[in-house]
């Protein structure tokens, strides 16, 4: 009989819309989520932790009849907010992957759903936008219902190469969408603010975006910054956004940076690249188990950004595994299977792209896509049933 395998359901937020935000397709609305979280009570699944998933895998130690394990990536505020209220209603246990450098500094935590059921504050008065605090972690890891664990250190994009892909300038210019990293690399202090505020437009105009890659998934190319200022000096001197309602200011920039050349920067060596991972790595658990009193051993690359090399690193640095970036048919996390790598599947309803009209799968959708990784063929049927049930009716109502 063929074993079990055990889903790992990897969810971002929990929630209503972010108008303005750009990842709102990482999103799940609450009552969604709550649909999910009731089947898997009513249905008998029991939320584990990674720990005793790693021992599973490792030794054989037993697991309940239908093991499941939630994780949230990026420790955002709504998973206090939303998510957590929801799970203590269910009954169930987190992950959360936290990336240090996004806390919020607050000293008190923010009011939940919780807090609305009990008639304290109204639903629509609830702030999720943000990143988690650290009281609001201490909060949920006493409870026994969630576990942090490492998202490393900077969760951002760093230049890999020095190849100017675009330069920085006014949102909608050419359809331009500034990347969240630009503020973030130059403002770092000020990530946790960065669902409030837009620091990319604090970004002066006219810095050069280089060829870039995520933080831990390549070596950083160090830019020149003569050339930058060159660049930014040029958009200043014409008003800044101004410049950029010339048609001729992409060439302008083009001309600079040829005339100056791009011998200036460098690229990060490799002992540089390796020691660099290596201590988002290490301090980035530090300061999760300082902070809260607890172990962290397990490691989800941000943005799946990771190397052979990464993964021997973080061996050394003494995590017990880590997670692929998305399902692997190959790997369902059974036992006997090289523990240190962990196979996660999507919850199947984010938010849809830039605000537009967001899915919401239904929960026995859900449900059926665990049965599926876990190894039940027929349930491939009732899976490609939601599929077909939810496109008839998103084709039906959007001909309306």
């Amino acid at each position: 009989m063929r074993e079990r395998g055990v889903p790992i359901v990897m969810y971002h937020g929990v929630g209503p819309d972010r108008p303005g935000w750009p990842w709102n397709h990482l999103f799940t609305p609450a009552d969604v989520f709550e649909g999910q979280m009731r089947a898997l009570r009513d249905g008998g699944w029991k939320t584990i932790s990674l720990a005793e998933l790693h021992a599973h895998m490792a030794s054989g130690a037993p697991l309940p009849p239908k093991p499941v394990v939630l994780t949230f990536d990026d420790g955002y505020a709504d998973n206090w907010i939303y998510a957590y209220p929801i799970l203590e209603k269910y009954g169930h246990r987190a992950v959360i992957w936290m990336s240090v450098d996004f806390v919020d500094p607050r000293g008190e935590p923010r009011p939940t759903l919780a807090d609305a059921w009990a008639g304290r504050i109204r639903e629509n008065e609830l702030d999720p936008r943000g990143y988690l605090s650290w009281v609001e972690m201490r909060r949920m890891t006493e409870s026994g219902r969630v576990e942090i664990q490492s998202h490393a250190t900077t969760h951002t994009w760093y230049p890999s190469a020095g190849e100017i892909v675009d330069f920085h300038r006014p949102a909608g210019v050419d359809d331009y969408e500034p990347p969240l990293w630009l503020g973030w690399n130059m403002f770092p202090g000020r990530k946790h603010e960065s669902m409030h505020e837009d620091l990319s437009s604090l970004v002066p105009f006219g810095t050069p975006i280089y060829r870039h890659a995520k933080s831990l998934a390549a070596r950083r190319w160090f830019e020149d910054e003569g050339l930058t200022e060159k660049l930014r000096a040029r958009a200043a001197a014409s008003g800044d956004a101004a410049f950029f309602e010339e048609p001729g200011w992409r060439e302008e920039l083009l001309e600079i940076v040829r005339e100056h050349g791009l011998s200036g920067g460098r690229l990060e060596t490799e002992s540089e690249y390796k020691a660099r991972v290596r201590r988002e790595l290490v301090e980035s658990r530090r300061i999760i188990e300082e902070a809260l009193g607890t172990k962290v051993e397990f490691l989800c690359w941000p943005g799946g950004g990771r190397s052979p090399e990464t993964l021997r690193i973080a061996r050394e640095a003494g995590y017990l595994a880590t997670t692929t970036h998305f399902e692997d048919r190959t790997r369902r996390n059974v036992r006997g299977q090289d523990p240190s790598e962990l196979s996660r599947i999507g919850s199947g309803s984010p938010w849809a792209w830039r605000g537009k009209a967001f899915k919401r799968t239904p929960p026995g959708f859900f449900i059926a896509s665990l049965e599926v990784f876990a190894g039940d063929e027929k349930s491939i049927w009732k899976l490609r049933a939601h599929k077909l049930q939810y496109l008839l009716r998103n084709f039906v109502s959007g001909a309306r």
